[in-house]
């Protein structure tokens, strides 16, 4: 016999049954954070990505920090003559039809629930036509692909319930504006403002906090002399009548002005708001009439019956940018010359839709009908600056 042809066809056998180990050693079972199981063909493990081969969905590339573990699949798991195969129902049948073609990748899916296993990721995911590959992006078990794929077309009606607010969720912001000007005179403009607001279906609780500082000097000289300090907060609690647009309120406010005769102002009020337009992804309108008392002192020392009247617009202009605009009055109801009007306009564009930063513009302009001596009636303040939601 030939010595090359006895030596030969062993190595082939050898040959052959090392690469069919090494084949089968390919096949893997993927375990993801969310609990699901991926089954394929791996082939390759480079940078921080797993790149495996599923009989379904093609190629798929799932970040490492997303995967829970790796393990080959042994001879019984992928050999289906010696398992018994899993049923599937009509609608998963469907479904996977529905995933894999071209012409219904954009048809509403199936709802019916199915195994934990991204097989069943094929009944609630929907592919962009023409493409093969597919990224896990996050540990919830969706596909994507940038905004080439979604888990759920556009025009698909949800099938959960929508979830009301959180009465635990609150809502925050942050607000600084400065401005400092060195020359022949030193000038220092401070505005900052802070913001918490917890809401639900039933009622709202907002609590506001203002600081105005202003000073101005000879250039060299230090800080100089103060003109303008102020310091406003207030905290506002309206009750729904639902399901009709009125309300109840009651409001609390704190105020100091070192250019106002009385220093320290301390108000309270009451009483009944109205809703005209309460959509708040497009136009907030609100209006507000009640009853209270002012105290002032420091300068003054004085109590009043107060009233209230007040008219709040909030209008969405688009998804960055808000526009709003709010005015109220204060009367001293034994005398009807004495009251106090605040206006607020405010404009802000966000610069970043997810960070929540944004940039903001305003005027304010506090209006005292009968101002202490020497002093101005209209204290008109303009800022622009920074705002960080939360």
């Amino acid at each position: 016999m030939n010595q090359k042809k006895s030596w030969t066809i062993p190595f082939l056998i050898l040959f052959a049954w090392s690469m069919s180990t090494i084949a089968k050693a390919q096949e893997v079972s993927i375990t993801l954070q969310s609990g699901e199981v991926i089954r394929g063909t791996l082939i390759s493990e480079i940078n921080g990505v797993v790149e495996i081969n599923h009989a379904i969905l093609g190629d798929l590339k799932i970040k490492r920090d997303l995967i829970t573990s790796i393990s080959p699949i042994s001879t019984t798991e992928s050999n289906p003559s010696s398992k018994t195969p899993t049923p599937v129902s009509t609608s998963q049948r469907h479904a996977l039809t529905d995933f894999t073609n071209p012409n219904t990748a954009n048809e509403s899916m199936p709802t019916s629930t199915a195994p934990n296993d991204v097989d069943a990721l094929a009944s609630r995911s929907v592919a962009h036509a023409g493409t093969s590959r597919y990224f896990y992006n996050n540990s919830t078990g969706a596909l994507d692909k940038g905004s080439l794929l979604r888990t759920q077309p556009a025009h698909v009606e949800p099938t959960v319930a929508p979830i009301a607010k959180n009465p635990s969720d609150w809502k925050g912001q942050v607000e600084l504006n400065a401005t400092f000007v060195s020359a022949d005179n030193t000038q220092l403009d401070l505005r900052t403002a802070a913001q918490a607001v917890h809401e639900t279906d039933n009622d709202r609780f907002k609590a506001y906090a203002e600081y105005y500082l202003r000073t101005l000097s000879t250039s060299g000289s230090g800080i100089g002399s103060v003109t303008d300090n102020n310091l406003l907060t207030n905290i506002t609690y309206d009750y729904f009548l639902n399901p009709t647009p009125w309300l109840w309120f009651t409001k609390g406010q704190y105020q100091y002005d070192a250019n106002q005769g009385w220093e320290n102002r301390l108000q309270a009020w009451g009483g009944m708001g109205y809703r005209f337009f309460d959509n708040p992804n497009f136009l907030l309108l609100t209006g507000k009439l009640g009853l209270g008392a002012t105290h002032e002192f420091g300068g003054v020392d004085t109590t009043q019956p107060s009233g209230y009247a007040e008219i709040a617009l909030g209008w969405q202009i688009s998804e960055r940018q808000k526009l709003s605009l709010s005015t109220y009055i204060a009367p001293d109801l034994s005398n009807f010359e004495n009251y106090f009007v605040q206006t607020r306009f405010e404009w802000s564009m966000k610069l970043d839709i997810f960070s929540g930063l944004s940039l903001i513009t305003g005027l304010r302009n506090d209006y005292q009908s009968q101002p202490a001596s020497n002093s101005n009636g209209n204290d008109f303040r303009g800022y622009a600056g920074l705002k960080l939601e939360f």
